[in-house]
């Protein structure tokens, strides 16, 4: 596959994985010399960075109408009247736009490293995930991935060498991970450990699968808040020398206008930082939660609903807090 088609490919599976989200986008941002193309969903994140030049293109769109084709063997991205033109060999589609800024979904990425890194064929996992939800297991001793949902399993053979050898797995709606293995190239990496989601890797294209509360994404909902600059200043010749009471109180009419909207924007990067750091810990306990009920601890697991009950009604409240 070209480098090309793969550009293509991860692009029409983000427009995809955003159709199917409830309230679905597709944010696009510059970062240097690449484009990172993202569909941020409730349990899952899609992304994948490509070479292509981004300038004028940032933003946040609406899903397309029309199903994105999946065999494509070219990729161009530039702007429209109303948004964002994509062109997938001879379709072209056109995103609305929604927001001026992209999300950011950098946060969501794991800081611990996985505990294996299992290499496997895009095609047989694809041909082999069940519907539904059930679990993932990396098998040491056969070196592959089980996959298991109700009272079915099939199993992948793994494409690398690891060094581990004990089992290692994490329970996965295989619809929601289906939708990101599509993004990737010949050969995936699915990343397990514990105390840590499911994430994927292929080449460009990463994609997270979370289990818990859904996720909330920094502006999503609406546009960036844009201050507005001030006036520029009369010259000395036409500006009359004296000003009269009624312009004086539209001028404090004004800076009162900018201090407030400076106070707002102090009080959303509060309320953004807040929400990424119990993003963070909704993830942490999520996992946590899983590797306790393994223990059948009754007590534990209770403790664990009453954390995973309060941090959902901070969630709220910051919400609430904008």
């Amino acid at each position: 596959m070209t480098e090309a088609a793969g550009a293509a490919r991860a692009v029409a599976a983000i427009l995809r994985h955003a159709a199917a989200e409830r309230d679905g986008l597709v944010s696009v941002r510059t970062d240097g010399d690449e484009l990172v193309v993202a569909s941020p969903g409730e349990t899952s994140l899609l992304m994948a960075r490509l070479p292509l030049p981004g300038d004028g293109l940032d933003g946040s769109f609406a899903p397309p109408t029309g199903h994105p084709p999946p065999d494509a063997e070219a990729l161009s991205l530039s702007a429209a009247r109303t948004g964002l033109a994509v062109q997938l060999g001879r379709r072209r589609l056109t995103l609305r736009r929604i927001a001026d800024g992209a999300v950011e979904v950098e946060w969501v990425w794991p800081a611990t490293t996985p505990a294996v890194e299992a290499v496997v064929s895009r095609d047989r996992l694809l041909e082999a995930l069940p519907a539904g939800e059930g679990r993932i297991t990396f098998v040491g001793a056969d070196r592959q991935l089980l996959l298991q949902a109700g009272r079915g399993e099939s199993r992948v053979p793994l494409k690398n060498r690891t060094r581990r050898r004990k089992d290692i797995g994490t329970a996965v709606a295989f619809d929601e991970l289906r939708r990101l293995v599509e993004a990737a190239g010949a050969d995936v990496t699915i990343e397990l450990a514990d105390l840590r989601p499911l994430t994927i890797v292929s080449g460009s294209v990463r994609g997270v699968v979370v289990r818990g509360m859904p996720m909330r994404w920094q502006g999503q909902a609406a546009a960036a808040t844009k201050t507005a600059d001030p006036p520029p200043a009369p010259s000395a010749k036409s500006a009359p020398k004296r000003r009269d009471a009624a312009a004086e109180r539209a001028a404090e009419r004004a800076a009162r206008k900018r201090e407030a909207e400076r106070l707002a924007a102090a009080r959303a990067r509060d309320v953004k930082q807040a929400q990424q750091a119990l993003g963070r810990a909704v993830v942490q306990l999520d996992a946590a939660s899983e590797a306790l009920a393994k223990l059948d601890d009754a007590d534990l697991s209770a403790r664990a609903d009453q954390l995973r009950a309060a941090l959902r009604d901070l969630m709220a409240r910051c919400g609430d807090a904008r």
